[in-house]
């Protein structure tokens, strides 16, 4: 079965809801004070079945001052019902429902001349003309315009046959195509279920007792109940009037516009990048303004900046690209649709695509050819553009998942074999990322500088711990994939070697020479010459005429070559020592020893005895069995 919503545009008391009621038999007035002043003040639904199609009614407020309640309602529709009525013809709110529904690029469209039981024929004849005549530009141009009667019921069969034409011919949503969204535009209790909300699913699908994430408030709940157009489903899918009755969310933590995802599948910012249509009947829109931000259900506070280095305004009928910034978070996908509203009086002066919901601040001369690249470009493309500006960092499949709005499945669909000299692909099955291959040749650059300024500037280091070096090349609180990526690009350039948790440059000279190898010769042959009983560095340092730092260098530098064996923070011995007394210990081979026998045996203080004998426990020469040890 099709799926489609129809949504009514058109000024107040032109009868849209008695035309919804003609066509459905239902009645959207379902506020108090809607009833008493007759007049549309929130939200209606209907819903109608026939031809095979099942067909959701949002009937929206005409008044100027419920605008915005009409723009809650018409993000996501499929076919806009545009209702002139005959004895007023076109008003003012007549013709900011079209802009809006024109901005919003609604597929489709249909014209019904209400109240032509009340005029005659010549003046309907005039009404249809100047319909048509609002028409001529937009995606209503050539559209069918059909006269009818809500109270007579003349015209409303025409009218059914019409609208079941252009819904027909409409596209089909694609549930696996895009992520589960559903922007909220009603909230309330059902007595026995709890916390109530309804919207249309944009995309996507949801089933029964699955868990779902409000953003942009970041609440958890699950999918506790799920009606569509009052009958109760296990899934709600794209293109559906949905109710879902949530689990353990009150009805005061939730704000129409959030949006219903599955957890983890979109974020939330309050900086977007878009691309702006300016009406041609409004005023120039000049940098730094605040604006109403108006996206699905949702209406928000903002200013815009203009990206464009020698512009300081849009001009009318013109597009721009723009950063705007939102007062709140908003969870949006590229290439969604918006409309601008002036602050104060808030007219509707333009509206929009989402060109990206996540990047960063921009600077001021952006070329215009990469935001059109993200506009309009190819998945490829995009991914290519987004590597690059992504850094070292790139950019990974949930984050195309999320910018996009799509199922990471789907993004690697689009993706197809997109993959190019220009990007490095980093990690594999689900934890992808692509890195661009400008940003890995700097990587490399900086590697080599780094090294070699820091082995000019410490001849006496053995080698460079790794973290040194990641930190010195990556930027800080990078993703722990790229610094394992990076290690093993630099290992594969042969740009280093790693040795445990050190690197070093390949074919590097290890032995010191002029005054450093002097110095590392003779405070070996000290360390060799006390065996067991070695000098303290503090000793080296009052006996060499040498400066301090270079004294301590070289003893690293010993340490690390493993000429010298740090058995304690303080305790150095030389190897041949250590080694020495683990063959005069092994002569004891399965005798249990302790620390008073281990010290009269080698002639030691406690200083030197007790971490020479955990030195032989680590390395498996001991067993300490309590206070006593068995020899190995």
């Amino acid at each position: 079965m099709k799926r489609r919503i129809i949504g009514t545009a058109g000024h107040i008391d032109h009868g849209k809801t008695s035309l919804v009621r003609a066509i459905t038999g239902i009645d959207c007035d379902r506020l108090p004070e809607e009833k008493r002043r007759g007049i549309t003040i929130d939200l209606g639904f209907a819903h109608w079945s026939e031809g095979g199609m099942q067909i959701g009614f949002i009937d929206v407020p005409g008044h100027e001052k419920f605008v915005k309640h009409m723009l809650a309602g018409v993000g996501g529709i499929d076919c806009a019902l545009l209702v002139i009525a005959a004895d007023e013809s076109v008003m003012p709110q007549t013709r900011e429902h079209l802009a809006i529904c024109q901005l919003l690029r609604i597929p489709t469209g249909v014209i019904a001349v209400t109240k032509s039981d009340l005029v005659e024929r010549e003046l309907l004849d005039l009404v249809r003309l100047e319909a048509e005549e609002l028409a001529r530009g937009t995606f209503l141009e050539g559209k069918p315009v059909v006269p009818v009667s809500s109270v007579s019921g003349a015209g409303v069969d025409e009218l059914r046959a019409a609208l079941l034409r252009e819904i027909g011919a409409a596209s089909d949503r694609d549930a696996g195509a895009r992520a589960f969204r559903l922007p909220i535009d009603r909230i309330f209790t059902m007595k026995g279920f709890g916390t109530v909300v309804t919207g249309t699913t944009v995309s996507g699908s949801i089933g029964l007792d699955e868990p779902l994430e409000i953003l942009p408030s970041g609440l958890v709940t699950r999918a506790r109940r799920i009606q569509v157009h009052g009958e109760s489903r296990d899934v709600a899918e794209a293109g559906e009037r949905t109710s879902i009755n949530l689990a353990d969310v009150a009805v005061d933590a939730l704000a129409r516009g959030e949006q219903l995802v599955r957890p983890g599948t979109l974020r939330a910012s309050r900086l977007v990048t878009v691309e702006l249509e300016l009406l041609p009947e409004a005023k120039p829109l000049a940098d730094q303004t605040r604006i109403r931000f108006h996206h699905f259900a949702s209406e928000l506070l903002g200013g815009v900046r203009i990206l464009a280095s020698e512009a300081r305004e849009v001009a009318p009928g013109t597009k721009a690209f723009l950063q705007i910034t939102l007062e709140s978070p908003v969870c949006a996908v590229a290439g969604d649709r918006f409309v601008v509203r002036r602050y104060s009086p808030p007219l509707t002066i333009g509206g929009g695509r989402i060109v990206d919901p996540l990047l960063p601040r921009l600077k001021r001369g952006t070329r215009p050819e990469l935001l059109t690249t993200l506009a309009d470009g190819t998945p490829t493309e995009r991914l290519r553009l987004l590597a690059k500006l992504g850094g070292i960092e790139g950019t990974s499949l949930d984050d195309l998942a999320t910018r996009w709005g799509m199922p990471r499945a789907r993004v690697m669909s689009a993706l197809g074999n997109g993959a190019s000299e220009e990007l490095l692909v980093v990690g594999d099955g689900s934890v992808l990322r692509w890195v661009h291959a400008e940003h890995v040749a700097t990587l490399r650059r900086n590697a080599m500088e780094y090294l070699s300024s820091y082995f000019v500037q410490n001849r006496t280091a053995a080698a460079l711990p790794k973290g040194e070096l990641l930190q010195r090349i990556l930027p800080r609180g990078v993703d722990s994939a790229i610094a394992t990526f990076a290690l093993a690009d630099l290992q594969r350039e042969k740009i280093i070697v790693v040795e445990g948790d050190q690197v070093d440059v390949p074919g590097r000279s290890k032995r010191l020479s002029g005054v450093e190898g002097d110095l590392a010769r003779t405070i070996e042959a000290r360390f060799l010459e006390g065996g067991l009983k070695p000098p303290p560095v503090s000793e080296l340092i009052q006996t060499i005429n040498q400066k301090n730092k270079v004294i301590e260098g070289v003893v690293g530098y010993l340490v690390k070559t493993g000429a010298l064996v740090r058995i304690a923070e303080t305790v150095l011995i030389h190897k041949d020592a250590v080694a020495a007394a683990r063959t005069e210990l092994a002569r004891h081979k399965g005798e249990t020893i302790d620390v008073g026998w281990f010290k009269e045996k080698f002639d030691l203080s406690r200083k030197i005895a007790i971490p020479l004998l955990e030195h032989f426990d680590k390395i498996g020469a001991t067993k300490r069995q309590g206070d006593s040890r068995l020899v190995l």
